[in-house]
């Protein structure tokens, strides 16, 4: 079996200083993505009173009353290049807590633009998502415990500025090794026989 990776544009870095911690969920308001515990963290952060601040990309109105979390963002589908950009690079952390990923496009962009992924540690999330090397893996199954771990892990980042920072950039060193599109050719080329 030859495995290539997928492959996408990597960014410049570009680190952006957040006085309030700017956590993103983004995917498809889909049963398996399990928003309703992504909410559930937001709403535990916030009753503690603490700067971070919860964004919503996609249709998660599907599977949460937006109206019950007023302090969230909820974006709705972005469709705009430009907006999704502005998305990535304001961006601390990426949040998923899927009962099952192959490996979303979205975590490979926060990886590239040098953002800290905290993900439950199903499929092939931890081929990529290294705990407390790049990022933090969720290893609880029981919903309540997958929210503790999730509070757990925004709290310590939120407490730990240079963590945060040092393990964006491993992320974005892994991406930059694993999706580059020179690393992609290559890989193809050697695949037919053309190098």
């Amino acid at each position: 079996m030859f495995f290539i990776e997928n492959t996408i544009d990597i960014p410049e870095y570009n680190l952006k200083p957040n006085t309030t911690l700017q956590v993103y969920f983004i995917g498809r308001g889909a049963v398996q993505k399990r928003v309703h515990l992504i909410a559930a963290i937001a709403q535990i952060i916030y009753t503690k009173g603490l700067p971070v601040k919860f964004n919503f990309v996609g249709d998660v109105d599907k599977t949460i009353d937006i109206s019950a979390f007023p302090f969230c963002k909820f974006y709705g589908n972005v469709k705009e290049e430009a907006t999704m950009k502005q998305v990535y690079e304001d961006a601390d952390i990426l949040l998923l807590t899927s009962s099952f990923e192959g490996l979303p496009i979205v975590v490979m962009q926060m990886m590239a633009y040098g953002k800290v992924v905290i993900s439950t540690a199903v499929n092939g999330i931890p081929d990529y998502i290294h705990h407390e090397e790049n990022g933090f893996l969720i290893r609880a199954t029981d919903e309540n415990e997958i929210i503790k771990e999730g509070v757990t892990y925004i709290e310590t980042l939120l407490q730990n500025p240079d963590m945060r920072i040092n393990l964006g950039k491993r992320s974005r060193e892994i991406a930059f090794e694993k999706f580059n599109r020179q690393a992609f050719c290559t890989h193809y080329r050697r695949l037919l026989k053309l190098a």
